[in-house]
């Protein structure tokens, strides 16, 4: 399934991305019993800002 979505939803959806990633950095340093599994949420955010990028890139 595809989704068309403007370029400032797009911004919208990086932006609440990178807030989120940015709230389990923090959430790592309070919680360091499940530093990995907050890490790994982390990477797979990461991952999706790529691919957002990406097909941004491809559209352009």
């Amino acid at each position: 399934m595809k989704v068309e979505l403007d370029m400032e939803e797009i911004k919208n959806i990086e932006n609440l991305i990178v807030s989120r990633i940015n709230e389990l950095r923090d959430k790592i340093v309070d919680d360091a019993d499940k530093e990995e599994e907050l890490r790994e949420i982390i990477r797979y955010y990461k991952k999706l800002i790529e691919k957002i990028n990406d097909q941004r890139d491809l559209k352009h």
